[in-house]
């Protein structure tokens, strides 16, 4: 899941839905109807459904689990979550490709290298 040939795929359909045919869309997608909006997150809420096996569905039963899932979709529309989630990602997706990245050595090595004679100390994390 995690290896560099699967991270290709992963970025390549990352590109294809925000890059299509390489460049940026010239007018904005139409607005979806409520209905499509509707059909969508049905959709949405049935694939994450049959990501766990059908062992939790029968520990949480089908309504909890159901809600579960509900309240992670509802929680997905917040644009503040939603930021922070990629932020997160790009954090973790720059530590896997660059393991150096989290050494105080490397950051230094990384500010020093920057114009300027602002004093810079790199940040605990």
């Amino acid at each position: 899941m995690s290896s560099a040939p699967c991270w290709v795929i992963y970025l390549r359909v990352l590109q294809d839905a925000v890059w299509p045919g390489g460049e940026l869309p010239a007018v904005p997608r139409p607005e979806r109807s409520p209905e499509q909006r509707e059909k969508t997150r049905l959709q949405c809420l049935h694939c994450l459904m049959q990501l766990f096996p059908e062992l939790i569905t029968d520990m949480l039963g089908s309504g909890k689990f159901r809600l579960v899932w509900e309240h992670v979709l509802e929680s997905l529309q917040d644009p503040s979550i939603n930021r922070h989630l990629v932020y997160c990602i790009f954090d973790l997706l720059l530590e896997f490709l660059v393991p150096e990245f989290s050494e105080e050595t490397f950051q230094r090595s990384l500010l020093q290298s920057l114009p300027g004679d602002v004093e810079r100390t790199p940040s605990s994390s």
